[in-house]
């Protein structure tokens, strides 16, 4: 059997998608080799429709008028989608209301949301949409942009995309996962673009305390990693202090050492070039 179609098969194997999710032993299986891509509808032009605008829209998430507010239908949480006036440059916001505790075994927190897009930001990665705090009527929670026309995992039958133009938006998810201690990535909140693009949505139980890996280390995007390595305490506290406290501040960078034990545990074991994907 070739190389490619064991893989493939290996992957299927390790593919579990249930009502909520995929594990991220497949995506780890996903990064590892590539795989032929199966054909598939996507859009041409970028999914990520807030680069270089997110200032204005940071503002209208935290200040427009809300106009109707509705379920969603779908998520653990509980998200409501809000219309707003006006309606440019978004049309509605995902409006999350869900102060800092545990539920059902899981800390969740709005705060998440908004933490997990300014260190987005901070690692200029672009994968995370545009998140807020604001207002509406009694609630104080997280205003997150509303993206059109993109479609989930799950919404696609529940299988991430493969093929070498995946790898690295797998990696770097994989990444931010393990780094913000994501315990909750699942075929819902991952959304597929362009050829090469994934946005990740729903960070909610993200930021937890506990300092250990999520997910093993295999493979690490270069670029991403070189950030991640220069982050300091100083660096996280002004970018993320009003949303998580000093001991998730912690929590982060004992995870990145870890992340950087086990690269560099990896590195001496196969080389730098098969670890570091550059």
């Amino acid at each position: 059997m070739p190389a490619n179609d064991r893989a493939t098969l290996s992957i299927n194997r390790r593919l579990r998608v249930s009502s909520r999710g995929l594990t991220l032993c497949a995506l780890l299986w996903l990064t590892a080799a590539p795989l032929a891509q199966p054909p598939q509808a996507t859009p041409t032009a970028s999914a990520r429709t807030w680069l270089g605008r997110e200032g204005p829209i940071e503002e209208q998430l935290k200040s427009a008028d809300v106009t109707i507010i509705e379920h969603i239908g779908t998520g653990v949480t509980h998200p409501r989608r809000a219309y707003l006036k006006p309606a440019e440059p978004v049309e509605s916001l995902v409006w999350k209301v869900l102060p800092p505790g545990k539920r059902g075994g899981y800390w969740e927190s709005y705060k998440s949301e908004i933490a997990a897009y300014e260190l987005d930001k901070l690692l200029n990665m672009k994968m995370v949409p545009p998140a807020v705090e604001r207002r509406i009527d009694a609630d104080t929670g997280a205003a997150v942009m509303w993206l059109q026309g993109i479609r989930s995992v799950k919404e696609m039958g529940g299988k991430v995309p493969t093929g070498a133009v995946w790898g690295q938006p797998i990696r770097r998810m994989l990444m931010f996962d393990n780094l913000i201690g994501n315990p909750d990535r699942n075929a819902g909140n991952i959304l597929v673009g362009p050829p090469g693009e994934l946005i990740l949505i729903d960070h909610s139980r993200a930021f937890i305390t506990d300092k250990k890996l999520l997910s093993k280390v295999e493979r690490v995007d270069g670029e991403l990693w070189d950030r991640m390595k220069t982050l300091t305490r100083e660096d996280l506290t002004r970018a993320l202090q009003p949303w998580i406290d000093d001991e998730a501040i912690g929590a982060i960078i004992e995870r990145r050492n870890r992340m950087a034990a086990a690269v560099d545990e990896l590195v001496a074991k196969k080389g730098q070039a098969v670890v570091i994907v550059r």
